[in-house]
């Protein structure tokens, strides 16, 4: 069950971040995700259920993750009153959080605030872990390709140049 909260919570944060103008929307709840941020405190401090096997090293990441969470939440009712560059940081913590609990760093979000070529207007990108890992090694692919490319050329090893 607190599977299914921790998912819900991230994930409606992340949806409801077009509909952020309504301060009253349920999914913005500071006190409830502090509150949420608390019990799996609670649980992998005691190392019992899901937590048991947890090593030293994610449960060192997991509380610097809930210390991010706690420090963005704290004197705020919801976290619509946060800038939009802390509500991204606690959307990455909070999903950071997620992939420590369900053992699935692949299926981690991250978001990012880019400002394209061209543009004044920052966008933000989401994209998954796994999804980042095939883009810089599809773009890995490509330089080593041009590279051998390069050195094949009938012209010589610097006519790419």
């Amino acid at each position: 069950m607190r599977k299914h909260l921790v998912v819900a919570l991230v994930v409606s944060l992340w949806a409801a971040a077009p509909a952020f103008s309504n301060p009253q929307h349920a999914n913005t709840d500071a006190h409830a995700i502090r509150k949420q941020q608390e019990q799996i405190r609670t649980e992998a401090e005691a190392r019992s259920g899901r937590y048991k096997d947890l090593s030293e090293a994610r449960h060192t990441e997991l509380q610097q993750r809930q210390s991010v969470v706690m420090r963005l939440t704290e004197g705020v009712a919801q976290t619509t009153e946060l800038k939009e560059a802390q509500q991204i940081e606690l959307f990455n913590a909070l999903e950071a959080i997620e992939a420590i609990v369900n053992a699935a760093e692949d299926e981690r979000m991250v978001c990012e605030r880019h400002r394209p070529i061209g543009s004044n207007r920052p966008q933000t990108i989401c994209k998954t872990v796994a999804e980042r890992r095939a883009e810089r090694e599809a773009a890995r692919g490509q330089i080593g390709k041009r590279n051998l490319e390069c050195s094949n050329s009938p012209l010589g090893a610097g006519s790419c140049n």
